[in-house]
Parts: structure tokens; sequence; C-alpha cells
């Protein structure tokens, strides 16, 4: 990996690169006879120093200086602070998203779907609607958990539910008042009745975590409803039956104490090999390492092959020669096989998905998807080190990863996680790229369950990392900041 080395005492000129072992001095008079389309400032053709060259005062002043380096504190501070500093920033976001979920719950979107009809007690009197009692009580105990639950009408709240923008449907039927009644009434019947049901929706499309946290308030308003919509009932009967001089039965009061049933039931069921619905997550991390690890292991293998960095293969350490080649052509090359990684990858991908077993409805779509997130990616990683240089490594990892999974929402939602994290999913690639990847593995491609919002904004980063990584590279090359080390003196 290469850094951008600024030369500000050369204003551009051309240096001399050091000779490779082995090889002669060419003639000192071989640069000024040379004409100037002869060669570039990185030309193979330039003229190489020797180790030996400078005087003895330059040399061992030459020696002594990397010491020096050496026995700075910087010199041992500098990594061990880096490393420290990015591992204990990975550490608390990774632990601190996933440590509380309830304590942390916010905006939890719960639809409320209310179709009772009433029941009419008496004649000549409204219609008593207990569905509306039981929908006022299961608002009022959302209130402060975190929990956004909406009345809503049954189609928009399924097409939500289906398409992940909602995590769970409540759905309070047209009869629930009538069986409200019938088994208020069944203390003194001889037929068992039918008992109120509230049909509870799920979709574990939408993330494994997220269903769980669902299915757990659903839990708990079946237990506040039964309490308080029993104690109610209980009193009724009694007064009732009192009335009647009926003996109350224990078994009567039982079966009044629990009146209503939440019939849970999944709206999609996930398929096998959807890995519990976390399979997204991994097809995106696959996705988002493809193209930040793929632009700097190319922008080693480049550099090396090129001449601006050595190759060592084990014991062998080789300096190959420098073509003319500025910033801006090597960054291209390196956008141009970025391309070309990205569709061989996203092929190779969907094989080794295949072998494994996992579930891809539309393989075509991933494929495509896939392409042109990982060319979104490592175009726009390549741009962050040829700006920044050596830095662009650490960057990249902070932006893409460090920043990224605990801000996608596929392990916990993020409407379980701290505030911030949503706050970062705004600038954090990672979160648009998984909802897309979710959207073609879980909800047929709909552009309204996350892949409009992915191709609009990996687009964004796209165009960032060329407009960028263009207008950056002129600028270096044209201020003579080019990729080589400084001159070395002459004897």
């Amino acid at each position: 990996m290469s850094s951008i080395d600024h030369e500000s005492g050369t204003n551009g000129k051309d240096e001399d690169p050091p000779s490779r072992p082995g090889s002669a001095a060419p003639d000192s008079a071989a640069p000024d006879s040379a004409g100037p389309d002869s060669a570039g400032p990185d030309s193979a053709g330039a003229d190489s120093v020797g180790v030996g060259s400078a005087d003895s005062g330059s040399s061992g002043a030459a020696q002594d200086r990397p010491w020096a380096t050496v026995r700075s504190p910087l010199f041992w501070l500098a990594p061990v602070a880096v490393v420290a500093g990015v591992m204990c920033l990975l550490a608390g976001l990774y632990v601190g998203g996933i440590v509380a979920p309830q304590k942390n719950l916010h905006d939890f979107r719960i639809d409320l779907v209310v179709e009772d009809n009433g029941a009419v007690t008496e004649l000549g009197k409204p219609p008593v609607r207990f569905g509306d009692q039981v929908a006022q009580g299961i608002v009022d105990g959302a209130k402060g958990r975190g929990i956004e639950l909406r009345r809503s009408d049954r189609g928009p709240a399924l097409d939500r539910l289906d398409t992940g923008r909602s995590y769970a449907m409540l759905v309070i039927p047209a009869n629930f008042s009538q069986s409200v009644i019938d088994l208020a009434g069944s203390t003194v019947a001889t037929t068992a009745p039918q008992r109120p049901t509230i049909d509870a929706f799920t979709n574990r499309r939408s993330g494994a975590y997220a269903s769980s946290i669902a299915t757990t308030f659903i839990d708990r308003v079946a237990v506040t409803l039964n309490e308080r919509l029993g104690a109610q009932l209980i009193d009724q009967a009694r007064s009732r039956l009192d009335q009647a001089r009926v003996p109350f039965t224990g078994a009567s009061q039982l079966a009044l104490s629990t009146p209503v049933v939440m019939k849970a039931t999944e709206s999609d069921p996930l398929p096998d090999g959807a890995a519990n619905g976390l399979s997204a997550l991994y097809v995106t991390l696959l996705l988002v390492l493809a193209g930040f690890t793929g632009a700097m292991i190319v922008q080693s293998l480049t550099d090396g092959l090129l001449g601006f960095i050595p190759a060592e293969y084990g014991p062998l350490y080789l300096m190959r020669p420098r073509p003319p080649l500025n910033r801006l052509g090597g960054l291209a090359i390196r956008w141009w096989l970025m391309f070309v990684i990205a569709m061989l990858q996203s092929a190779l991908y969907l094989l080794v998905l295949d072998l494994v077993g996992m579930d891809n409805p539309r393989p075509f779509e991933l494929w495509m998807l896939s392409t042109f997130v990982i060319t979104a990616v490592g175009i726009l990683a390549a741009t962050m080190m040829a700006v920044f240089g050596t830095a662009g490594l650490l960057i990249n990892l902070v932006f893409f990863v460090v920043l990224g999974l605990p801000s996608s929402g596929g392990a916990v939602p993020l409407e379980a996680s701290p505030k911030i994290f949503t706050w970062i999913s705004e600038v954090a690639p990672m979160r648009p790229i998984y909802l897309g990847v979710r959207s073609v593995l879980y909800f047929d491609g709909s552009f309204a369950s996350g892949l409009g919002r992915t191709l609009w904004e990996t687009g964004v980063y796209l165009v960032i990392g060329l407009v960028a990584g263009y207008a950056v590279s002129v600028f270096y090359d044209r201020k003579g900041w080019h990729r080589r080390l400084p001159s070395a003196p002459r004897g």
C-alpha cells in the first residue's frame, strides 16, 4: 500500500528513482540531453542514484535519520494509539448498539386495525363497541414504551407489513364485541361461546430480532388486555348472577379471567435457507467487504507491479521500474479493475450461495445489485486512498465497517438501537445496501421495501467517488505532487 508523498521543495521537477541492485549508473548527462517527451516524472528511463552516490557526510546523516525516528516516542505511541482508538470505537459501537434494545426502543412501527361492528345489548340503544375500548387501551399501554402504534385500515397496514415498513399488525375483527357479549352471557348459557380473538401478524422478513420485539409487545398486550377486560366481565357476570340468584362458579370465573385470545400469525413465512432472516445481512457484509477489501488489494498489487512500492515475495524484495503514469491514470486503472472484479465476484458469490443452500429467489437481480454495490464501494474506497494516501485505509475501515455494521439495522433494528445509529445510517452506506439486498431476497425486489433507496444512495456514493477522485487527482498532478520519493543528493 502506498502513500502520497508531497514534494514541497522540488516544484514538480523530475527526480532520480533509486537504482535496482546490480544496475549500473547511467551517464549523468543523459537526462539533460533527453527530450521533454522521452520520459515523464515517473518514467523508468530517468536517472537512478546509487546508495553510495552521496558524499560521506550526507550518507552518515542519512543513516542517522531513520534511527532517530525509531528512538522518537511518537514512533511507538502513534500506532498503539491509533489501533487502540479504532478498536475501542469498534467495541463501543458494536456492543453499544445491541446491549439494551428494550431500553433504546423508539419509533417501532406497529399498525392497529379496528374492524369491530359493535353489538346490540338492548333494543333502541346504540351498539356497544368493545373493539374501540380495547384499541384505546392498547394505544395507551404502548405510550412510553418506544412503540409507534397507529390506527390504520387493513389494506395499507398489510402493505407496510409486507414491504418491511412496519413490524407487526394487530387486527380487532368485526365480531369482537358480539363475542364479548356472548362470553359474558355464557355463565347462564348451555352452549360454549366463541372467545373474542385479536389477530396479530408479524413478518420475520423485516428481521428476526425485530419480529422478536414485536412478539414480546403482543404478548404484553394480551396479558394487560385480559387483566382489564377479564375483571370487567367478571364484575358484570357477578352482578347479573346475583340478581338471578345463580351461584357464580369458579370455572365460570376462570373462563372470564382470560377472555381474549391473541392469535399470532406469520404474514409471509420465510422459506428454508433464509437463515431466519439473517441471510440478507451476511450478503450485505460480503458485498461491502468485496468493495472495500478489494480496493485495498488492488491498490497494493497495482502499486507493486507498477513500481510505486516494493513488491515482496517472501525473502524477495523487488522494485520494478515505474511507467510515466500520473495519479489520475493510476486511479483510473484501479477503478476499471474494481468494475471487472465486481462483475466476476458477484457471479462467484451466487455460485457459493447456491452451493451452501441459501434461498435466492432472484439470482439475476441479486447479481446486478451486487455488481453495482461492489463497484460503487470499490471506487469510493479507491478514491479515499488516492486522496488521503495511507490515512485513506483507516478512513475506509471506519466508514465502511466500523460505522456500517451497527447502523445497518440487519442484526438489531435501528428502532431498538440508540438514536445515534439512525443518524449514522443516513451517511454510512451499509444501511441502504442492506435494505436493497433484503428487498431482493425477501420482498420481491419491491422499490417500496428499500430497493429504491439503495439504488439512489449507492449511485450518489458512486458519483462522489468518481468526481472527487478525478478532481483531486488532476489537482495533485497539476501541482506536481507526483507519487515518488524525494531526490537523493548527488556527490
